[in-house]
């Protein structure tokens, strides 16, 4: 039997951003409450949420970030959704990159709307019908123009037939106008950028964007300056993205 436990308005205030962004630091998670509590008060709660196993933690050891996220038993709390938000111990580097970029797009006014992959798979039918589903759906708009943009976060490198599997299911999926792979590693973005020049030809080049940040996994997350290439060019994020 799952025991129940009563969360008050406070605790539901606290807890409701991470069903979407399913990994946050401390301050990020402050400042989404409405009546911005104050930083020791918020962290008791926290730390209170933690003790009844609603939520779980880790202490980043690069940048010392506190980061927390639902416990499978604290999201049961919450959610009545078919896809959990559970974050795995095993992704979470991943998971918290791939939310600080998300997060980070809306901060900026980059992307009017963001999904993450649990909720593009709470989506009824949406892999049937689009084929392929990223670690996160960017919305947005350039010149007048209504684009989606999908977001993939390699911080491991994967055998190749897997990456050129998932960018012809791009391809062939007609629903994403770009996809943008964000890379931890120069030379992971470099040999992912000449696999597909030489398996899907350098025609398709224009669908992909490709950016590197080879500090990601170790400071606070800063988009507007990280380099890449798009359409053959060096570019900074801040020039693609930005108004």
């Amino acid at each position: 039997m799952v025991d129940i436990i009563h969360l008050n308005n406070t605790y539901l205030t606290y807890l409701s951003p991470l069903l979407k962004w399913r990994v946050m630091d401390l301050e990020s998670l402050r400042k989404e409450c409405a009546s911005a509590p104050k930083y020791h008060t918020f962290c008791r709660v926290i730390r209170g949420l933690e003790n009844k196993k609603i939520l779980e933690g880790y202490r980043d050891p690069f940048n010392r970030k506190k980061y927390v996220y639902l416990s499978s038993f604290g999201e049961g709390q919450l959610s009545n959704h078919e896809n959990p938000t559970s974050v795995s111990r095993d992704t979470l580097i991943h998971d918290i990159k791939v939310s600080e970029i998300a997060k980070a797009f809306c901060d900026r006014g980059w992307a009017s709307e963001v999904e993450l992959e649990h909720q593009l798979h709470d989506k009824r039918n949406f892999k049937v019908t689009y084929k392929i589903i990223p670690d996160a759906l960017f919305h947005g708009e350039k010149k007048g123009a209504k684009l989606k943009i999908a977001l993939e976060v390699e911080l491991s490198r994967k055998n190749n037939q897997r990456i050129v599997e998932k960018a012809r299911q791009y391809m062939d999926s007609g629903y994403y106008n770009y996809v943008l792979y964000f890379f931890c590693k120069r030379n992971f973005m470099q040999q992912y950028i000449e696999l597909f020049e030489e398996k899907l030809g350098k025609e398709s080049m224009g669908r992909f964007m490709f950016f590197v940040d080879d500090a990601m996994t170790g400071k606070t997350l800063s988009l507007d300056g990280v380099e890449g290439i798009f359409k053959g060019n060096s570019v900074k994020m801040g020039q693609v993205f930005g108004h």
